[in-house]
């Protein structure tokens, strides 16, 4: 367990059998926290570079959270279950149209967002000589910075490549237009920018990257925030959604043939397929909770639910009747069917 900055902390993990961390920097893992007799998932960003036999989950305590007090507890020896890794908000040169000669990267974090894009910087100044990557990190103070000493560390051993620029107070939309308008990086027309931040924040900053006319796939962004939960997964739930004005009627199907169970259930307004089902006792498959692993699939029967993009559904899933029961909610009346592990 180490402390930061700014009440967060990095809980260092070593896998049971010894093996290394495989992941892309960027992405996410799941933790599975048993919390008053429920299995509790919350996803936190790698922050350190792949391929060592460690991986750095590095968190933000929130006061009166539900989870994160949970793990600042954890101690030397003790066990967590991890999922993953998840999440498309990586760096990847073989499928980048962007990446012509050196890699240009302009990392935007605010707060507790600097956790993938240091794992980021960590890795590509690692691997890769002539890249150029420069930072503009918003706390409300420096004493705020999160992985602080090892941002400077990093500008140390790379000052010609790498740039830390800290903005102190909220990045809106005209302070973020000044900020990334004092980094040259920022405007050669090869450069990739990431973004990571609270929800505000990383509106701002795309509504000023449009203005300047960034094309819309020079830029990734990163999403971990879930809504406030309309039904609870829970059997009294299910029940008093059934009697709910406005509640939309679901079938869950789970299984093949003879053998096929259906669990019939309704979903609130607003409530995801996700939450119906638990709610319900169907067998749910689910990880991140937030549209980024794609392990809560469904293939839509009938009916219409609208899934929260962006997701990490393909066209080619789309097209065959997929949808993600975690941020999916019905518009009415539907039928899904739960694809079973090597299914069709």
């Amino acid at each position: 367990m180490v402390r930061e900055a700014a009440g967060a902390f990095t809980i260092v993990l070593r896998e049971r059998d010894g093996g290394a961390f495989d992941f892309q920097p960027g992405q996410f893992f799941t933790v599975l926290a048993m919390i008053d007799g429920e299995v509790v998932t919350r996803n936190y960003s790698a922050s350190n570079a792949p391929g060592t036999t460690e991986l750095h989950l590095t968190i933000k305590e929130k006061p009166g959270g539900r989870v994160s007090p949970v793990l600042a507890r954890v101690q030397p020896g003790d066990r967590l279950r991890v999922l993953g890794p998840f999440g498309s908000f990586v760096v990847d040169a073989t499928h980048d149209p962007f990446v012509h000669g050196p890699r240009r990267l302009v990392l935007v974090a605010g707060g507790g967002g600097i956790t993938p894009l240091a794992s980021m910087a960590r890795t590509l100044l690692a691997r890769e000589p002539s890249a150029e990557i420069a930072l503009l990190y918003a706390n409300r103070s420096r004493e705020d910075a999160i992985l602080g000493p090892e941002l400077d560390a990093l500008v140390g051993a790379h000052g010609s490549r790498f740039s830390v620029h800290h903005h102190l107070g909220p990045l809106d939309r005209s302070s973020a237009s000044r900020a990334l308008d004092a980094l040259p990086l920022a405007w050669h027309a090869s450069t990739r920018f990431f973004v990571c931040g609270p929800d505000g924040m990383r509106d701002e900053v795309l509504a000023s990257l449009a203005a300047r006319g960034v094309l819309d796939g020079a830029i990734a962004i990163e999403r971990f925030s879930v809504g406030p939960r309309p039904q609870a997964a829970t059997s009294s739930a299910a029940t008093a959604a059934a009697a709910a004005p406005g509640a939309r009627s679901i079938a869950i199907r789970v299984g093949k043939g003879s053998a096929q169970i259906t669990h019939r259930t309704s979903a609130l307004p607003g409530a995801t397929v996700l939450e119906a089902g638990l709610a319900a006792g169907a067998p749910m498959p689910f990880s991140c909770a937030v549209g980024g692993c794609g392990a809560c699939k469904v293939r839509l029967v009938e009916g219409n639910v609208e899934v929260e993009e962006p997701s990490c559904l393909t066209d080619e899933e789309r097209a065959a009747g997929y949808v993600l029961a975690c941020v999916g909610r019905p518009c009415g009346p539907c039928v899904v069917e739960i694809i079973e592990e090597g299914g069709a």
